[in-house]
């Protein structure tokens, strides 16, 4: 197998996989050329992504010739790397995406793929398909209507049965993610976090990468150490940090040093957990939020947390889970000069802002945070946030 980031695949890499005649299996397929136009090689296409994001995810690599035995049958075997003769790489990977995309209900977030130079022919074509976690996914193309997976055999369609132990899996899996969220909620009420908080309201953000279910995604703490300067807690702050037993947590401290303002815990797995206090005024009996501060700061935060799980090459979906605590009686302040408006006091101590789901890296940060704005909002009296336009464009108020 192909054991480095997607990005980072060379010739070399291609190279290995004949030198040390890597057999084809449930995550490795071999294809001398890229599939054809015609109906029935879309279709088969089609079907083989979909038997990888419905089993564990895999390579298609296009540009490698197998050895055959001698009744001329394919042996999974690579023989020669040579790459694609008289094939423009960019024009072929718009059309194999494009057939992906209309091709398969739902659709798979994650698909990757590349031009690797330097073969006799030309370039070798790598497609990587993750694992989904919204499967499983059916073939659609001309009406096909099948599901597929993969053994070490390679892809075979799906019977009655495990279609439905496959939707059943896919159920569970958002329940997983949302028991993670409230374990790690109910802890910090109870104070059992990294560091020693602030007796105060709090900001909370996760991100959980879907890849992070999957047991063989644990990094190396001392990975994640060496990367610990690309994020920071929600708010900027007097820095400092530490490993401990799930990770790297990087706090902000205050002018005492004990209790902290924020956190951020980096797990081995992926998953990012953001605590933050500092948003919050309640000097002079006042008990405010004030939107500015907690969406730009958010906004902020988020960007650099997705761009850190991408360096680790953390497949998307990534499920991106807002709540507030004690936040009972507290205004939203709509202006940075703490004027509330219309503002009405929050009725509850926790808000668990809607769920949101970041299918590909590159998203706006604004844009997808925006359902979670306007539920704070709502929360406060407002029909949604007023640092949007009716378009969805932020424009905020000073």
């Amino acid at each position: 197998m192909i054991n480095k980031p997607f990005a980072h695949i060379e010739k070399s890499d291609i190279d290995a996989l004949v030198t040390n005649e890597v057999r084809e299996g449930r995550m490795l397929d071999y294809k001398e050329k890229v599939p054809g136009s015609s109906d029935s090689e879309k279709t088969e296409f089609i079907a083989d992504v979909s038997s990888f994001a419905n089993a564990t995810g895999g390579y298609i690599l296009y540009g490698v010739r197998e050895r055959r035995d001698e009744n001329g049958k394919p042996t999974g075997i690579p023989e020669s790397a040579d790459g694609l003769e008289a094939v423009n790489a960019d024009s072929e990977i718009l059309r194999l995406e494009s057939s992906i995309r209309t091709g398969l209900d739902p659709r798979v977030p994650g698909i990757r793929t590349k031009a690797v130079e330097g073969f006799t022919k030309g370039p070798v074509l790598v497609l990587w398909i993750p694992k989904s976690w919204s499967s499983p996914h059916m073939v659609i193309y001309k009406n096909h209507s099948r599901f597929y997976s993969r053994s070490s055999n390679g892809k075979y369609a799906l019977d009655v049965t495990e279609i439905r132990s496959a939707f059943t899996l896919s159920e569970s899996l958002a329940d997983k993610i949302r028991r993670f969220r409230d374990d790690r909620i109910s802890r910090i009420i109870a104070g059992d976090t990294p560091v020693s908080l602030a007796q105060r309201p709090k900001i909370v953000l996760h991100l959980f990468p879907i890849a992070a279910l999957n047991i063989i995604s644990q990094f190396n703490v001392a990975e994640l150490y060496k990367e610990r300067n690309q994020i920071g807690p929600i708010a900027p702050g007097n820095q400092s940090h530490r490993i401990n037993f799930d990770g790297v947590v990087i706090f902000n401290y205050g002018a005492t040093q004990f209790p902290c303002t924020s956190y951020v815990q980096i797990f081995r797995n992926g998953e990012i957990e953001a605590v933050e206090t500092d948003i919050f005024d309640d000097g002079d009996g006042r008990k405010t939020i004030t939107s500015t501060s907690l969406e730009e700061d958010l906004i902020s935060a988020l960007d650099k947390y997705l761009k850190f799980q991408n360096t680790f090459s953390l497949d998307p979906p990534i499920f991106v889970m807002v709540s507030l605590l004690d936040v009972k009686d507290y205004t939203l302040a709509i202006r940075s000069d703490y004027r509330s408006g219309n503002s009405r006091p929050i009725d509850r101590n926790v808000l668990l802002l809607p769920d949101i789901v970041v299918e590909e890296y590159g998203s706006h940060a604004a844009a997808i945070l925006r359902p979670a704005f306007d539920a704070v909002w709502q929360a406060a009296g407002f029909l949604r946030s007023g640092n949007y336009d009716e378009s969805g464009a932020r424009v905020v108020k000073k």
